[in-house]
């Protein structure tokens, strides 16, 4: 059984997302919820669990996926910042990872193709280390989704390298970093099309370690990475799914502006990384 914890949980659309998710999902599961709020669901849905403060909700619902009770965390609506805040404390030792990222499952039904994207919530501008490590957060991750040897494309806005160019520059030192690699791939520089179009490489006469195959987009800054996520949502039809990972456990981040149905695209992703540990 696949238990989510959900802090800030007694909502009507989190009650949608439970409802939805019960129906939807395969995996038998079971929803522990944690709120300030009135209970508005019956023990049938979830169990529920009355707070007097949001910093005793988010301290109850990490404490139970830290003591191993919940394998998936859950925002409900409560502040991003007082749920990480509380993630990151010492004492649950949730912390797997020297840097912490957000990865989303990117789907575009209209070309019958999916990826994943990184990073474009939580990174800023990293560096070559951290950069490094969002590679292997989203590596671990499309392993967990059973993509076994994971392209991994890293962005810039031209296959060539140009000194001149910062995610040029720092997508040739994540590639150097990764050259020996065994269980995959991770280039850069590359662009967009080059990374996802098996078409435009074709028309470019490319050749490469990706061509038009990428697993995962590795963007070089948040505001690359958050205008893509958003374009894509907008006015390419995607459906999109986060989470934060570089933890014991994945933990889904929604938006109170997120649809329902999003909501439970992004659990969905959860879900299938829990199943494939």
């Amino acid at each position: 059984m696949i238990v989510v914890s959900i802090a800030g949980g007694s909502q009507p659309e989190i009650l949608e997302v439970v409802q939805n998710a019960q129906q939807h999902f395969a995996a038998e599961m079971k929803f522990v919820v944690f709120d300030t709020k009135e209970n508005i669901a019956d023990e049938s849905l979830w169990e529920y669990h009355h707070c007097q403060s949001e910093e005793e909700v988010v301290e109850k619902a990490v404490t139970l996926v830290a003591q191993g009770q919940a394998q998936i965390l859950f925002k409900g609506i409560i502040q991003t910042h007082t749920l990480l805040k509380e993630v990151l404390q010492k004492k649950h030792e949730l912390k797997t990872r020297k840097v912490i990222s957000y990865v989303a499952l990117i789907d575009l039904p209209s070309a019958q193709q999916s990826f994943l994207l990184t990073d474009s919530a939580m990174n800023i501008a990293p560096n070559q280390e951290t950069m490094i490590g969002i590679v292997e957060n989203v590596e671990e991750v499309a392993q967990r989704i059973g993509i076994s040897q994971p392209k991994i494309a890293l962005l810039s806005s031209a296959e060539n390298f140009n000194p001149k160019m910062p995610s040029s520059v720092l997508a040739a030192e994540v590639t150097q970093h990764f050259k020996n690699k065994q269980n995959g791939v991770v280039f850069g520089p590359i662009s967009f099309d080059l990374a996802l179009s098996k078409e435009s490489v074709q028309h470019k006469h490319y050749q490469g370690p990706i061509m038009g195959d990428a697993d995962a987009l590795v963007v070089p800054t948040i505001d690359v990475g958050n205008s893509l996520y958003k374009s894509l949502t907008m006015y390419a039809g995607a459906k999109v799914g986060g989470t934060i990972v570089g933890t014991k456990i994945p933990i889904v981040l929604t938006s109170r502006s997120d649809s329902p149905e999003a909501k439970l695209f992004s659990l969905e992703f959860a879900v299938k990384q829990v199943q494939q540990q």
